[in-house]
């Protein structure tokens, strides 16, 4: 069929209408249109739902920045706070040195630091009760029982075992010790009247005695001693030294 001259125009009208359209449709997606219509492609895309989308991202971050800055300061809020229990840690143990260099020293107690007393018991009769003052300035400890020699006895009296106390007797200085001294009973054998008592302290390692002894005077001109003689540990109270 041979296209008319008329038919020409409508297809070219058509053909123009058709590339409006689609130079419009494209105008809304790529680019912003004039006044008259023309769309300029070289700005922006207008705002949108996509393009605010796209700018959430961007907010993220400014989050994340700001959670960063967060964290950098309690980072630095913990380092602070790490020095400074450091710090707490360092003068916590620089005041137990301390202490430990100022506190108090203890020794065995001798008889260079103490006074020793003796005294007849009313209770229990054949008794007596020893007492080892502290005399000096300096804590001292005495160490299981005294060791007791009657005039010129051969060996030491011996300890009453049941009579041992949980811990060490400790004497500030002032304070006193006692220990209790059973002289005889009707069943002991080989009686004598001593005269004179000599009183050494125990060492600490339990081997034998440490310093000077100590010659307490007894308190009559004699004492009637015999093989039941013994003589209880160190106790921090005199009732508890005669309880044996």
């Amino acid at each position: 069929m041979t296209a008319t001259p008329r038919s020409r125009r409508l297809r070219t009208l058509a053909a123009a209408l058709v590339t409006t359209a689609a130079l419009s449709l494209t105008a809304c997606q790529t680019g912003t249109a004039d006044a008259t219509g023309v769309v300029d492609s070289t700005q922006p895309p207008a705002p949108g739902t996509e393009s605010a989308e796209k700018q959430s991202p961007a907010t993220g971050t400014d989050s994340d920045t700001s959670g960063a800055s967060s964290d950098s300061g309690d980072s630095k809020d913990s380092g602070s706070s790490g020095s400074s229990g450091s710090s707490g840690s360092s003068g916590k143990e620089a005041t137990q040195v301390a202490d430990r260099k100022t506190a108090k020293k203890t020794t065995s107690c001798t008889a260079k630091g103490t006074k020793v007393t003796v005294t007849d018991a009313p209770r229990p009769i054949n008794h007596l009760l020893i007492k080892a003052t502290n005399t000096s300035d300096t804590t001292c400890h005495l160490y299981y029982a005294p060791y007791l020699r009657f005039d010129q006895a051969q060996s030491a009296v011996p300890f009453i075992e049941e009579s041992k106390p949980q811990a060490v007797v400790t004497l500030e200085p002032g304070e006193s010790g006692y220990a209790g001294v059973l002289t005889s009973t009707p069943d002991g054998s080989h009686p004598y009247d001593a005269t004179s008592l000599t009183l050494y302290y125990a060492a600490r390692s339990g081997q034998g005695s440490t310093g000077a002894p100590a010659h307490p005077a007894l308190p009559f001109d004699s004492v009637r001693i015999d093989s039941s003689n013994a003589v209880t540990y160190w106790q921090t109270s005199a009732a508890d030294a005669l309880m044996w």
